[in-house]
């Protein structure tokens, strides 16, 4: 309603200064500058104009006010909504709904830069028409925001496609002109000097944003770094928190697990100290998983358990377990993780049988195998695996002790075998009191070595140690040779054991001499003679890898049991001679040539062959042997027996001594 005109200057004068006091600086004032406008022109009427204009500026002063107060109101209220907001979703949707309220726009966008690649693209949009702007990627310097991005720096255009001062990026114009988007206002986002984003204010038709509503923007978008941050830094705290609490929980198992693991090797260790036998330990080991175990030795023929026969499991696990050798290398699976354990097998029912290989260094004692219902948990898997060092430790604690007793007997063996006799007295008291050889009881006397010079003879010196072990007896290395007491009364048995148990195990071929049965100490002394000298003949008649007796020799070990050095003389003297005393003045060969006639069954072109000579000259060497002789009885069926057992003679005693050979006669 128009106000009634005063009646004097003073009167308006007056009705201003309530209407400024009042701040009615809506109608009511408009209603006055008329009165005052129709006033006529003088003195009065130019005071009051200038009322006016002074009022006017009150009038704006107070609008701006008005307007910070409600910006600072509307940034108070917008820092309290996005504290209480902790998703980043939530946060950037709120922070652009926001500013579009603010400003009363048609749309609104945040922008987030790509730290890949440093391209902005379009995270939270509010109000747009079409996907096309929540699908743009703004290249640095492209664009209000890659502008903005690259420069740091606020940009506003009240027509965004006409405005030439903007690289324009094609797609990003199609964006704009299919969402309608005429006018534009977009502030950097900065955390420190980086520049993270931008957010933007957009309006369907043109429109100029002034310095005020710019540093709104500002504000808000300042505002939004520091909540977006906070955001992030809380995802990290509890991303960190998670991780803090799956940490804390695997800690909680691996202290589990470990004091599990403690228990069990609480259990296994007694076992080694006080040395217990595989069928303790497999029981244990049994009942801290949960299954069946069993201990299987390195040739995999027996079950060391306990058990009186071979479980079913066990006998179709074997085929499975590998290629491992008795004290060979490790295969190539378990090569480089000896004592792991890996799975062998798996049924139907669900049952897993486990193994480990039981070594010690590059020495194989057998397989730990476990049956259990399902798969084994970490702390059994690694129970398995001690019990599997605990089962190698307690096989060479008893090779030990075996060999601390080896070596007891073995100095014994020495005293009885060595040159000089023993005190005999002295040498009873110590074997009864050492109680290691029982000497009423019959034995076999066995000298051994290995084939071929390039074998071990101390892995022999082993081998034979847990051979004759097992047979309770004994085995000792004497005067450069492996030798075994065997209690025994048949030398057959011995000999069958050392051509293929001893030899399977040891890897190679054995030579061995065998005397007995030898009843006291007194006649082992005596048959060590009688089987050193027999290994020597093994060698001498070209027979390296046997095991023999003197009756197993054949005709020469029959006519040595019978014949002495005097007779052994006289025969070589008889038939060989003449031969040996010509060859050595003439160097005609005669005895070689005569020693291969008979080796190829007087075949005069095979002994040629072998000789590497023409069969012409065999024929005449064989016409000299003739003239030497003195006669051709030596052709003879008789005269030839004799004469191939006086070569045997003249070939053994090139390597043994007449008086080792024969003894005394």
């Amino acid at each position: 309603m128009q106000a009634r005109a005063p009646a004097s200057a003073e009167a308006l004068l007056s009705e201003m200064i309530r209407i400024m006091a009042e701040q009615e600086f809506g109608q009511p004032f408009d209603d006055l500058l008329e009165v005052i406008d129709r006033l006529p022109h003088g003195p009065e009427r130019d005071r009051l104009d200038d009322a006016a204009r002074q009022g006017a500026k009150v009038r704006d002063l107070l609008g701006q006010h008005r307007r910070r107060e409600r910006e600072l109101q509307a940034l108070f209220e917008t820092a309290r909504d996005l504290s209480s907001l902790r998703d980043s979703d939530d946060v950037l949707e709120a922070i652009v709904l926001r500013v579009r309220q603010l400003f009363g726009a048609d749309s609104g966008y945040l922008a987030l830069v790509d730290d890949a690649s440093g391209e902005a693209f379009m995270r939270v949009t509010s109000g747009t028409l079409t996907t096309a702007i929540r699908n743009v990627r703004l290249r640095p310097g492209h664009g209000i925001g890659g502008s903005i991005i690259q420069s740091g720096q606020p940009y506003a255009t009240s027509n965004y496609l006409a405005d030439e001062t903007i690289h324009h990026q094609p797609d990003v114009d199609e964006a704009v002109r299919r969402d309608g988007v005429s006018a534009i206002v977009g502030v950097p986002m900065r955390l420190g000097d980086n520049v993270i984003g931008a957010l933007f204010v957009a309006d369907r038709h043109e429109q100029s944003y002034g310095v005020g509503e710019m540093a709104l923007l500002s504000s808000l978008a300042d505002q939004a770094s520091i909540v977006i941050e906070n955001s992030r830094l809380f995802e990290l705290q509890q991303r960190a928190t998670r991780d803090l609490e799956e940490v804390n929980e695997q800690l909680h198992e691996h202290g589990r697990n470990l004091e599990r693991v403690a228990a069990a090797h609480e259990r296994l260790m007694p076992l080694a100290l006080r040395r217990a036998d595989s069928s303790q330990l497999c029981a244990i080991v049994g009942d801290i998983i949960g299954g069946e175990v069993v201990l299987v030795d390195a040739d995999r023929a027996s079950i060391c358990a306990g058990q009186t026969e071979e479980l079913d499991w066990v006998r179709a696990t074997l085929p499975l377990l590998g290629n491992e050798d008795s004290g060979g290398p490790p295969s190539d699976e378990t090569a480089d993780c000896p004592g792991v354990a890996v799975v062998a097998s798996r049924s139907n029912d669900g049952d897993v049988v486990w193994r480990v290989p039981v070594r010690a260094g590059e020495e194989a004692f057998g397989f730990l195998l476990a049956r259990v219902s399902g798969d084994l948990t970490e702390p059994d898997v690694r129970t398995l695996e001690r019990a599997a060092q605990t089962a190698a430790l307690l096989q060479l604690m008893e090779r030990q002790v075996g060999l601390i007793e080896q070596q007891v007997r073995g100095e014994l063996l020495d005293d009885l075998l060595a040159d000089r006799e023993p005190d005999w007295d002295a040498f009873e008291r110590r074997a009864s009191r050492a109680d290691l050889l029982d000497f009423e009881r019959s034995h076999i006397v066995v000298v051994l070595a290995p084939a071929g010079p390039d074998r071990s003879r101390r892995h022999l010196l082993r081998i034979s140690h847990e051979w004759a072990a097992r047979e309770g007896g004994l085995a000792a290395e004497h005067a450069g040779f492996v030798v075994m007491l065997v209690p025994a009364t048949e030398p057959d048995r011995v000999i069958v054991a050392v051509q293929g148990e001893i030899s399977r195990h040891a890897g190679f071929k054995i030579t061995a001499g065998v005397a007995g049965p030898a009843s006291s100490a007194h006649e082992v002394r005596t048959l060590f003679r009688e089987a050193h000298r027999c290994h020597r003949l093994l060698v001498a008649l070209g027979r390296p890898g046997e095991a023999a007796g003197v009756p197993q020799l054949g005709s020469i070990g029959l006519i040595l049991e019978g014949t002495s050095r005097p007779l052994v003389k006289r025969l070589l003297e008889e038939k060989l001679g003449k031969l040996v005393h010509y060859d050595r003045e003439t160097n005609a060969l005669l005895v070689e040539t005569l020693e291969s006639y008979f080796q190829h069954g007087q075949n005069p072109r095979s002994a040629a062959s072998s000789l590497h000579v023409h069969p012409n000259t065999v024929y005449q060497r064989l016409e000299r042997i003739d003239q030497v002789l003195g006669s051709e009885e030596w052709r003879s069926p008789v005269g030839a027996l004799e004469m191939q057992l006086a070569l045997q003679f003249h070939q053994l005693l090139g390597q043994i001594p007449l008086d080792e050979l024969v003894g005394e006669s």
